[in-house]
């Protein structure tokens, strides 16, 4: 780790931090996430954790950049409402002492309250936005889980140093996403071709029509990345098994994509298919949840879903699942970005992303060849990159 820089603005309320992990192949790129964390120490970690994750991304796929992360930890709409201010759960008017709980009135501080959070968390993302400036370029932020376009507006007016701004590529029509989940989409076909199923032999899967057919993905997490993917399987005859905290994302599935059934979000990895599709939040690979495994092939778009790295590691090779490393499969939204930034535009950058599929394929020739697990064919492809200082090497 290069650089760890605490951010904390009391007028605006902004706490976060920025994480720096690795500059030597160029600037540090990575997204900001804004979550509700436990603890400062809590949110400290994960960023820690996915500016790893963003260097090792970059330098796989090529990328000039390093890898960096910004952390804003959320506060709770009740603890940023100043003391005095309206709340909808005081219905007493202080000047007048009565009632005033009737409908207007609701509304009034209803729109009160969403204007003043509104005006926070604008002068939240500004306030981080000059902690950006201060870097000078080391690092270079954008989208990530939590934040929008109009967060990035108003970083960009403090920084150039900021990309997903109204208007750009990666702001528009969740762009995005999209490729994110068109790289972890080439990547189950280069896994299920690596495993030799016969349907996929000398068939273009990523163009092809019911290239799929009868195949069985268990995707865990229908955010946009996760809803995508199914997009991308169902188009190709996949046979989908959902999961989702939120049941409306669920059914909107079930509608959309014809033949796919349910599962608890809980238990969807142990459910019998080919492929189990992790899409969600990190750290869904436990021991635990490995001995449940009923696939042959993880492959998925959430990040960091190793927890207990060496021994779930240990227990995917011992049971003959393939692994496809999270960082080398999510990596569509990163070579988007940085392509995006060298003034690419989207036809040129779905090619780029399609490329996950060669350097997957590269992935499992080294853990071959060197007897290593996926995951640290990964890590050593990437360190090979880093300690070269070439990102084309």
């Amino acid at each position: 780790m290069e650089q760890l820089i605490f951010c904390h603005d009391p007028r605006s309320g902004l706490k976060a931090v920025i994480a720096i992990h690795s500059t030597v192949l160029g600037p540090a790129l990575g997204g900001c996430r804004c979550w509700t964390y436990a603890s400062e120490e809590e949110a400290v970690r994960d960023a820690i954790k996915l500016a790893k994750g963003m260097t090792y991304k970059s330098a796989v796929s090529g990328l000039p950049y390093g890898g960096g992360k910004a952390v804003v930890w959320d506060v709770p709409a009740e603890l940023i409402i100043k003391s005095g201010d309206a709340s909808p759960d005081n219905n007493l008017n202080p000047k007048k002492g009565k009632d005033t709980s009737n409908g207007l009135d609701k509304d009034l501080d209803k729109t009160s309250k969403n204007s003043l959070q509104a005006c926070r968390r604008a002068e939240t993302f500004r306030s981080l936005g000059r902690y950006l400036e201060r870097l000078n370029g080391r690092y270079v932020t954008g989208l990530d889980l939590g934040t929008t376009a109009a967060d990035m507006d108003q970083i960009r007016l403090e920084t150039v140093h900021v990309t997903d701004t109204t208007g750009s590529l990666g702001a528009q029509d969740d762009f995005t996403a999209e490729m994110t989940a068109y790289g972890v989409y080439t990547g189950i076909v280069t896994s299920l071709r690596h495993q030799g199923i016969d349907a996929l032999q000398g068939i273009d899967a990523l163009q092809g029509i019911d290239a799929l057919q009868g195949i069985c993905v268990a995707v865990q997490g229908l955010g946009k990345v996760g809803y995508a993917l199914c997009r991308y399987l169902h188009a190709a005859g996949a046979r989908l098994i959902v999961a989702d905290v939120v049941p409306e994302r669920v059914q909107r599935a079930l509608v959309q994509f014809s033949g796919a059934m349910s599962a608890d979000p809980a238990h969807i990895h142990a459910a019998d298919c080919k492929v189990f599709a992790p899409c969600a939040l990190g750290g869904v690979l436990t021991p635990a949840t490995v001995e449940e495994l009923r696939c042959s092939i993880v492959a998925g778009a959430a990040n960091n879903q190793l927890s207990h790295r060496e021994l779930v590691v240990r227990g995917m090779q011992a049971r003959g699942i393939l692994y496809a490393p999270d960082y080398v499969l999510n990596a569509g939204g990163i070579i988007s970005t940085a392509y995006e930034l060298e003034g690419a535009g989207p036809d040129l950058i779905r090619q780029k992303v399609a490329g996950i599929a060669g350097t997957l394929s590269k992935v499992y020739a080294i853990a071959e060849q060197s007897a290593l697990s996926t995951a640290d064919a990964a890590d050593q492809l990437a360190e090979a990159v880093l300690q070269s200082g070439n990102p084309h090497a």
